[in-house]
């Protein structure tokens, strides 16, 4: 069964690979390349197409019924190599060497007002409880496995579980600050940052201190 799944595996992953390729193909095609049967072949296309790698984007007409053409998605470039984190250090580290890190500095604070002119619009006349609320939303579909919690003394917890620049970060951690810097613009509120993932913790961990509104009401979460 074991030699069984390993060759099942490394059908899928031939599927994959020909579609990364050729761009699109139908079964009947991917059947030809592969030297494997038309039915098993659909078999793992469903398997593909569960697991969320691959997609059918359209139709081809022919002789007889139409076939099904299917690409991959996005999800499934993940597993093919590439080399962008170390790209993204050495343009980094080259900015460094010509302009120094005042230059580099530059460079991330043009970062960081792009994103927030990006995340204003969604935060613009909510309280402060419904922008962290929101902002952890924004920074968990960009992949941050963010999260936010109320502290008991009413202080608002913004907690980061995933670094999508980790790499980059724990070798120019301006990058860090920057992130500081963007989320007390964004909240328009002091921002404390308690703990980094690339100083080594197993988060980022942000505070912001309660407001005097929020002190006056009792630290109630305006259901958020």
């Amino acid at each position: 069964m074991t030699a069984e799944r390993k060759e099942q595996g490394l059908t899928r992953r031939n599927i994959m690979q020909l579609l990364r390729r050729h761009g699109e193909l139908t079964a009947l095609e991917l059947s030809d390349h592969l030297g494997v049967g038309a039915v098993g072949i659909r078999q793992h296309l469903g398997l593909l197409e569960r697991d969320g790698l691959i997609r059918i984007a359209g139709l081809r007409r022919g002789v007889g019924r139409p076939s099904n053409i299917y690409a991959l998605t996005e999800a499934a470039k993940v597993w093919f190599p590439n080399h962008y984190d170390h790209l993204a250090l050495n343009l980094l580290d080259q900015v460094e060497v010509i302009g120094g890190t005042e230059a580099l500095t530059t460079l991330l604070g043009h970062c960081r007002a792009q994103q927030a002119r990006e995340l204003a619009p969604v935060l613009t006349g909510k309280s402060r409880r419904e922008r962290v609320a929101t902002l952890a939303e924004k920074l968990a579909e960009q992949g941050y496995m963010c999260e936010w919690e109320e502290a008991s003394d009413g202080s608002l917890l913004l907690t980061e579980y995933n670094c999508p620049l980790d790499c980059v970060a724990r070798r120019h951690q301006q990058f860090c600050v920057q992130e500081q810097l963007l989320y007390i613009e964004l909240l328009e509120a002091p921002v404390i940052q308690e703990s980094t993932i690339a100083q080594g913790s197993l988060c980022c961990r942000y505070r912001i201190p309660p407001a005097e509104a929020d002190l006056n009401s009792g630290g109630t979460n305006d259901g958020l």
